[in-house]
């Protein structure tokens, strides 16, 4: 089976790759991938890669971020408990939302890295 690193290369070429690394998905660059039942099927699909790769890129507190951003209540207090970002995306009750912006943003860290990689 195809990792979704390769398989995002190849559906989108270099001219598209540049518009979705400066625009990003949300502005309609991401043409294959617009709808959140395409994003979902991704996610459902190629859930470890998705998250282990934005975590490499961003950080796992990327994730609780966007996890706290549709919703989770859960918050990192300092002097308090600290949640796993697991636990703060289990309690977000936007899911689907988190789910679809995090395929999102790696597909837009993926044609950063195309992009990155076919420059001059």
């Amino acid at each position: 089976m195809q990792n979704l690193v390769e398989i995002i290369k190849e559906t989108y070429d270099l001219k598209a790759c540049i518009e979705i690394a400066s625009s990003g998905c949300s502005n309609g660059a991401c043409t294959r991938h617009n709808y959140q039942a395409d994003t979902l099927l991704l996610y459902m699909s190629y859930s470890d890669e998705i998250i282990e790769y934005t975590s490499k890129s961003l950080g796992y507190s990327y994730l609780s971020n966007l996890a706290r951003d549709f919703g989770s209540p859960l918050k990192v207090d300092k002097d308090g408990d600290h949640f796993s970002w697991q636990e703060v995306v289990s309690a977000c009750p936007n899911k689907d939302d988190f789910k679809h912006a995090l395929v999102w943003k790696f597909i837009e860290l993926v044609a950063e890295e195309k992009s990155k990689e076919n420059q001059i």
